[in-house]
């Protein structure tokens, strides 16, 4: 699905093709340094000596651009977006192939910055898929910024003529760029050297992925089958296989900062648990006491069995089984939020609607962006609150929370169940303690940070005060039920940015952040779930190496993970939008099949989502059908163009028709309740864009078939719009 697996490639590699692999791995695109090649001097490629550098004149390509203003003086090219689609074309110089990556680089000035920047290159540039390039951070003086042509559009180099290349410039209309010094040229020994580090740690990393490939595969000697906590102790039980005989066996706690698939860290092995076999020798037990005030409680603990060898003083102990999560059991006395079934939800509630507003469209769903970052603090802060965990006290931001109460009331009040979607913004002015250190602002939104203990707190303690706060426990804040952990994960690098990362890596930190997500909430209501969010290209081969990756293999795998150490209750937010986001016409799709290997799930093909999670292998340990919820999906439609808003009108009351056949589905929610200025053109909103006249937006015709959806007035708007739908679409 998404070309070889590691554990297929590895052994066939030997020294010279780990030498060649390392020379042309993708690296980290954005060099920061700022250094110059050797002045005057000229590259020696072996073969031959080229230039080092090649000069880029920009100051004429506003004959080539879509809504920029270009203008030059004095050396600096100035750029003006006049639209959110601005982009330009030019002609890239032949660039032979040489020892040293080619570098463009430039000076930029620019005191907004810019995201989503974008690069197509060669024949047919408006058609292929674009190549996201480093974003460019506030800069309020000349900033160097250059990438590797070779890592990012290696299809340029070696070319026997001039390359045409478009550059898109984000998606903000009134952005200012002013730019000088344009070149390509070869990487500088400074860049040489991070390519190397780069390829070595590209390395690492695929050895880590063929670890967790085997650790997940690998048939265990031991099983554990319970770990239950009784109030005073932890009792660990499990099975031994027939032909498994064992010696010295100890239980040792994984912590979540740790991947189970690596050796324990020399603080885990620091503690360890003696284990008792029965006389058959198939039964094992082990009991830890007096856990209260312990880190064995923790949120994200697992435990481990493992048997020393022989040689006890110099050797690493062997794991016999799999890492186990603890088994929740909570009891707080919080009633289930009410049954389920293809309810009418919104994105993006916010307290500029009132709850009758709400109540008036029939709405029984909603999710809310809820920012984990910048939640707590571990030192006093004017205005924050303290609270503590387990003895040790962190601080509130009480505006924020106070805003995310108005929010979530405003749902909860209307009679909605509410999603709180769990986001880290990244950003070009520094990295939140919580993010990953891996994560770059080429991304939105970033994965949490998962690689160190005090990292982990943090998230944790904004995890236990979210999960606390929004339990149902204190209705004054409003409940959240459903937690969606991050956005779309499978199209990480830019909606949960990670950095690059092998599907294993990638996913081993997901399943570790939306299971402490689980230990978080459940507690306080154990009718929580968390959820994976996920895009509409289900099976899609076009992933970007080691930043996107299939919906299913990572669903494939959530679950089989799930089955090894330990089942949850997680559930799916998936995002079924059109082939094209542009056309709401969903009945027409074309990359879309009725089978379990369809590359993409839209509406059309809704069904085959519903009959993946009836499975058997898909459900939960006791049989049940995990639930899932359309957490995000909207149809296009200009408010000034009559057929677009007439098509988004109808794709509505078809998808409600699809809905109710897939009983796995317990919500659909709408994106998104009116139009937003900064969504790349697309007019999703059921109304139009708010104004200081309208707030939010006047009216589409589709604000009032979605009020009419599970109401007596549904079949007169079928009425009145199938005719949009017959003939193209099969029941």
């Amino acid at each position: 699905m998404i070309g070889p697996t590691v554990s297929s490639l590895l052994p066939l590699i030997s020294m010279f093709r780990h030498f060649v692999w390392m020379y042309w791995l993708v690296i980290s695109p954005l060099f920061l340094c700022h250094c110059l090649a050797d002045e005057g001097g000229r590259i020696e490629t072996g073969a031959s000596t080229i230039a080092d550098e090649y000069p880029l004149d920009w100051s004429g390509v506003g004959d080539q651009a879509n809504q920029l203003r270009v203008s030059q003086r004095d050396g600096v090219v100035s750029f003006v977006a006049l639209g959110n689609d601005p982009y330009f074309r030019f002609e890239l110089p032949r660039l032979p192939a040489t020892e040293r990556d080619w570098i463009l680089e430039l000076e930029y000035f620019c005191p907004d910055g810019i995201r989503g920047i974008q690069w197509r290159s060669g024949r047919g540039i408006h058609r292929p898929a674009a190549t996201a390039l480093p974003s460019m951070p506030s800069a309020e003086g000349w900033t160097k910024y250059s990438f590797s042509l070779n890592a990012l559009a290696p299809d340029v180099i070696g070319s026997d003529a001039e390359v045409p290349v478009r550059i898109d410039w984000g998606s903000r209309s009134g952005v200012q760029l002013q730019v000088r010094g344009v070149v390509v040229r070869p990487m500088n020994d400074v860049e040489l050297r991070q390519r190397d580090e780069a390829a070595q740690r590209q390395l690492q990393k695929t050895a880590l992925a063929e670890r967790i490939n085997d650790y997940r595969s690998r048939h265990w000697p031991a099983k554990t089958d319970s770990i239950d906590f009784d109030g005073e102790r932890i009792q660990v039980a499990g099975t031994l296989s027939p032909s498994t005989v064992v010696r010295s066996a100890f239980l040792i706690a994984r912590h979540p900062d740790s991947v189970s698939a690596d050796p324990p860290t020399t603080a885990e092995l620091s503690q360890r648990w003696p284990v008792t076999i029965d006389q058959d020798g198939r039964r094992w037990t082990a009991r830890i006491d007096s856990p209260v005030g312990s880190s064995w409680l923790d949120a994200g603990v697992r435990f481990q069995l493992f048997q020393q060898t022989d040689n006890a003083t110099t050797s690493t102990p062997t794991p016999i089984s799999a890492a186990r999560y603890r088994d929740l059991n909570p009891d707080a006395a919080v009633p289930p939020a009410k049954t389920l079934s293809a309810a009418k939800g919104l994105t993006c509630i916010t307290s500029r609607f009132s709850p009758d507003q709400l109540r008036a469209l029939g709405i029984q769903h909603a999710s809310v962006n809820i920012v984990v970052s910048g939640l707590v603090s571990e030192t006093a802060r004017p205005g924050w609150e303290p609270f503590d965990i387990k003895g040790r006290t962190w601080w509130s931001n009480q505006s924020r929370l106070r805003q995310q109460d108005r929010d979530i009331r405003t749902a909860t009040d209307a009679g909605a169940v509410v999603a709180g979607i769990l986001l880290i913004p990244t950003s070009s002015r520094g990295r939140s303690p919580i993010a990953h250190p891996e994560s770059t602002d080429a991304g939105t939104y970033a994965m949490p940070n998962l690689t160190d203990s005090q990292a982990v707190a943090r998230y944790v303690a904004a995890l236990h005060l979210l999960g606390q706060r929004y339990s149902g426990l204190h209705p004054e804040h409003g409940r959240v039920d459903h937690w969606i952990v991050h956005n779309e994960v499978d199209y990480g690098w830019q909606w949960t940015n990670m950095g690059e990362q092998p599907l294993e890596i990638f996913l081993d930190h997901y399943v570790r952040s939306i299971r402490l997500v689980d230990a978080a909430t459940r507690p306080f209501n154990p009718h929580a779930r968390a959820f994976i969010s996920l895009t509409h290209r289900w099976n899609t081969t076009d992933n970007q190496h080691w930043k996107t990756y299939a919906p299913k293999a990572m669903l494939e795998r959530l679950i089989q993970d799930s089955r090894l150490e330990g089942d949850f209750p997680w559930g799916v937010a998936y995002h079924p939008y059109p082939q094209s986001l542009w056309k709401a016409d969903f009945w027409n799709d074309t990359q879309v099949s009725d089978d379990l290997e369809t590359r993409l799930i839209t509406i059309k093909n809704l069904q085959v989502l519903d009959r993946f999670m009836h499975l058997p292998t898909s459900r939960t340990v006791d049989g049940s059908v995990r639930p899932v919820i359309c957490s995000e999906q909207g149809f296009h439609a200009d408010e000034d163009d009559p057929k677009q808003l007439r098509t988004q009108a109808a794709a509505l009351l078809l998808t409600w028709k699809k809905l109710r056949q897939c009983p796995s589905i317990i919500a659909f929610d709408y994106h998104r309740p009116s139009d937003h200025p900064d969504e790349g053109g697309l007019r999703l909103g059921l109304r139009g864009l708010p104004s200081q006249a309208n707030p939010l937006g006047a009216e589409k015709p589709a604000w009032d078939v979605f009020s009419a959806i599970g109401t007596d007035r549904e079949a007169e708007m079928i009425r009145r719009y199938q005719s949009e739908w017959e003939g193209d679409v099969g029941e």
